[in-house]
């Protein structure tokens, strides 16, 4: 019986880490996707903007280097979150958890 328990949690952990490890791959697939397009047609989007009679340049740069930093902070977002799952696999934090359950397990 406990021998099944335990499967069961290896089973319930490995599923976890899978799904993690599929979620961040549809997240960078839809990130190379999104950059792309943004980077396609940055300047399309500008050309739009100066023909509706925008001519503020501080306007045009602002837009320029909004449409330059979602992809930058985006990926930023992405390596860390790539370094936590594949090198940083030892999470301090559920180290700490797991060493609180077995405490209170113990207590009960």
């Amino acid at each position: 019986m406990e021998n099944e328990q335990k499967e069961i949690g290896k089973y319930i952990k490995a599923k976890k880490r899978v799904d993690q490890i599929k979620d961040f791959y549809f997240h960078l697939i839809k990130f190379a996707m999104i950059t792309i397009l943004i980077l396609l047609f940055k300047g399309l989007v500008l050309k739009i903007f100066i023909e509706k009679g925008v001519e503020d340049e501080n306007i045009l740069q602002w837009m320029e280097w909004n449409m330059l930093l979602i992809p930058i902070i985006w990926g930023l977002v992405l390596v860390v979150i790539g370094l936590r799952l594949f090198v940083f696999k030892a999470n301090i934090l559920k180290i700490w958890e797991e060493e609180q359950i077995k405490k209170y397990l113990e207590n009960d």
